[in-house]
């Protein structure tokens, strides 16, 4: 073949690490987060509000667990990357301010009205609880939000950063939006579609600002605008 070279770079190696434990850690909390004979244990223990709130939160920690703990773990303990390197920091906090009430408004008119798609509000809120009191909202909104800076320290803290640092922007672009997109397509072609435009957004902020601070906050504006829109458009459900 064409002069083959498989000598191990060690200028790649936290990259080819971070890849693999991405890859790993997200194959590894899909199949138990969807994993049937699990739910079931819910449903057979919890009444039936009780078990969709017990059960999505359990999803969402296997999501902080998975992705970002663990992979977090195993890039800081096998290379010099900390997790300020990773974006865990408030680095330019001005600019990411402004980055942050920009989208967040967009975010918050648009989803408005995008949420009442009959495929969303079959998927949105996640727990499908038909009465929603504080506790609901304060539950969910804490499990998302933990959920979505583990989700975000995989993708534009740990996969991007490392991809830049080692690639250039980008082909760390380039990496990220296969991922993200991909992670994507089980939900639905809108979603996998957004998430190009809304990745790139946020993989600009994130080497812009050196933080994911960006990443975490629009993308939980999005996750709860969402929830709590669908909750308002779906008639088999109301706030209390």
């Amino acid at each position: 073949g064409m002069n083959e070279n498989y000598s191990w770079n060690s200028e790649y190696s936290a990259a080819t690490l971070t890849i693999l434990s991405v890859s790993i850690g997200f194959a590894v909390y899909w199949f138990l987060a969807m994993n049937k004979k699990l739910k079931s244990l819910f449903f057979k223990k919890y009444s039936s509000e009780n078990a969709w709130t017990a059960y999505v939160l359990f999803q969402k920690m296997m999501g902080v667990l998975f992705m970002g703990t663990i992979p977090c773990i195993v890039l800081i303990s096998n290379s010099d990357y900390t997790l300020a390197d990773v974006g865990l920091n408030l680095k330019n906090y001005k600019e990411s301010l402004l980055y942050i009430l920009a989208a967040g408004t967009f975010i918050l008119f648009v989803n408005f009205f995008v949420s009442k798609n009959k495929t969303n509000l079959a998927m949105y809120p996640e727990m499908r609880v038909k009465e929603w009191n504080i506790k609901t909202i304060i539950l969910n909104s804490i499990g998302w939000a933990a959920y979505i800076l583990s989700y975000e320290l995989m993708f534009r803290g740990l996969l991007l950063m490392v991809c830049y640092q080692t690639f250039g922007f980008w082909p760390a672009v380039a990496i990220n939006l296969s991922f993200y997109s991909s992670t994507h397509i089980a939900k639905g072609l809108t979603e996998t579609v957004g998430s190009f435009p809304f990745g790139l957004f946020l993989c600009y902020a994130t080497v812009s600002t050196g933080s994911i601070a960006v990443a975490f906050v629009t993308h939980l504006i999005l996750a709860l605008s969402n929830d709590y829109y669908s909750v308002y458009h779906n008639p088999e459900m109301k706030y209390v």
